[in-house]
């Protein structure tokens, strides 16, 4: 049995139904519907051993597992459903992790924040701290420490922003320490600590200069939820609303990645995702795509996986090199492979908010080229088979009504664009994070349109996806995709009947051009070295 005990919420501890964009269903808040349908439709429950050890679990805590047992640990990653063989009992420490702890995080916030009501996530995270087994355990010493993207959900600073926070934590007794950043060197020490009933500080905040060398980052043990899989950290375009442009940027060579491969594939997953925050961009040191890296790392994952997507990609490294792009789906695209996904930040249609807040972001373009590149790199996309969710950020600093209505040309110009258009609320993340949240009472007309029409596009070009969506074989497949279009009908019912039905104010702008060439395309505004 375990004394180091790893665990996140139920919406985590889920493969979503082997569709990693599920997942995004967890941050919306439960309507109309009682909770269990959405369970059933978005975060169905791992499986696990007699242990309650997952089958699957989130990569980030296998990595923190993975480090622990290299370290001569006894920690394992354990399903919140089975806290209470643990505790009170042999365990002596929990690790709690997750994305969005309070519903805080983007898209979280935007969905609850419309609907006035708190986000599955946020609700499930409460449940899992506050179980009697958890409660009862830590008045008898159990000492906990947070972690994950969203740590700072649980800083002093916010806590002091958000009272209510503190009286949530105080209501079982508070948690011993919390750690930001990349702690896979770290939690050793701070794991130690905590065995020997040391000082544990209260708030770590790890900066990028203690970030962990390659070799420093242990492989993971048993499976990722998905299959997703590491290949690199840190971003070099630096937007000032983004903490990972904080930390430097690392590649895993391919002998790294195949190890992780090969802890997937050996339980026979078969559809995996590549993950860095921007998969185009593997093995270069800059903001230019290197073909002879990256399509080695396509061809390797191929191997292991019958169905490979990516987890972001920019819409400048695209366009940086947009021959490379068919090239990519001649490796992936084949019988077991129809279409990839992968997620795009285009946050918004106004070349002046790119030059305020996102410079770095068109490099090596102009910012005056935003728009254009975007609905250039849209079809480019859809012309190989790639279906994205972009994300846009409503209310960013400096953002003025005339950097709205830019937004909205934009999105008017990708109404026929096959992928889904997600509208985010600003959270005060990276160099902004003293700003204050935006909220939807601080809506704008403007604004308001703005999700208006996201909402409206993603609810056409969902119906359009969703046969893709759903391409595997089973005798369930019918009634998943027949679940989901009903769903999705019943939104668009909720939509219309609320007055958030919004249909273009003019054609969108043809995406699938079959005239469309790399030629034809926006070039760099500066020479770039191969």
């Amino acid at each position: 049995m375990p004394e180091v005990v790893i665990t996140c919420d139920w919406t985590m501890m889920s493969n979503h139904h082997g569709k990693e964009f599920l997942g995004f269903g967890t941050t919306t808040p439960a309507y109309v519907f009682p909770e269990s349908v959405y369970q059933r439709l978005f975060f169905p429950t791992m499986k696990t051993d007699e242990n309650g050890f997952p089958l699957q679990a989130p990569y980030g805590m296998r990595k923190i597992e993975a480090s622990l047992l290299d370290a001569g640990f006894d920690a394992r990653i354990v399903h919140p459903s089975f806290l209470d063989r643990y505790m009170p009992g042999e365990a002596k420490l929990l690790l709690i992790s997750g994305h969005d702890y309070f519903g805080l995080n983007p898209p979280s916030s935007t969905f609850g924040g419309v609907m006035h009501r708190e986000p599955l996530n946020s609700v499930n995270f409460k449940r899992m701290l506050t179980q009697p087994a958890v409660v009862e355990a830590r008045k008898r010493g159990l000492k906990i420490i947070a972690g994950g993207p969203c740590a700072w959900q649980l800083s002093p600073a916010t806590r002091a922003k958000l009272p209510w926070i503190q009286e949530f934590l105080d209501s079982f007794g508070g948690i011993d320490s919390v750690v930001e950043g990349e702690s896979d060197v770290f939690v050793r020490e701070i794991v130690a600590k905590a065995l020997k009933d040391e000082f544990l500080p209260p708030h770590v905040v790890l900066a990028a200069k203690e970030a962990p060398k390659v070799e420093q980052i242990s492989s993971i043990r048993y499976p990722s939820v998905n299959g997703l899989i590491e290949i690199g950290r840190g971003c070099c375009r630096g937007c000032s609303f983004c903490s990972v442009t904080t930390r430097p940027t690392r590649w895993y060579p391919l002998e790294k990645i195949e190890e992780e491969l090969k802890v997937n594939a050996s339980i026979g997953i078969r559809k995996g995702l590549l993950h860095s925050d921007d998969v185009y961009f593997y093995g270069s040191p800059n903001v230019m795509p290197r073909e002879e890296k990256l399509l080695p790392l396509l061809r390797l994952a191929k191997r292991h996986y019958e169905q490979v997507g990516w987890s972001h990609v920019a819409i400048a490294s695209l366009m940086t090199k947009p021959k490379l792009l068919p090239k990519c789906a001649e490796v992936l695209i084949d019988e077991k492979q129809a279409w990839w996904g992968v997620e795009v930040g285009v946050e918004t249609g106004s070349p002046r908010m790119i030059t305020a807040a996102m410079p770095g972001k068109v490099a090596p373009f102009k910012a005056s080229q935003w728009p254009e590149l975007v609905v250039q790199a849209a079809g480019l996309m859809n012309d190989n088979h790639v279906y994205p969710a972009c994300t846009f950020i409503v209310g960013l600093p400096q953002e003025t009504e005339d950097d709205v209505a830019r937004t909205i040309d934009l999105i008017d110009d990708l109404w026929d664009f096959k992928g889904l258009l997600v509208p985010m609320f600003f959270v005060p993340l990276g160099h902004l994070k003293s700003r204050d949240w935006f909220s939807r009472d601080r809506l704008s007309p403007l604004q308001e349109e703005l999700l208006k029409r996201a909402l409206t596009h993603g609810l056409r070009q969902s119906k359009r996806m969703l046969a893709d969506f759903f391409d595997w074989e089973g005798r369930h497949t019918g009634i998943y995709r027949s679940s989901f279009r009903g769903f999705i009908a019943f939104l668009e019912l909720l939509a219309k009947m609320h007055g958030l039905w919004s249909p273009a104010g003019r054609p969108g702008r043809a995406i699938a051009d079959p005239n469309r060439t790399p030629e034809h395309l926006p070039v760099p505004t500066i020479p770039l070295r191969e």
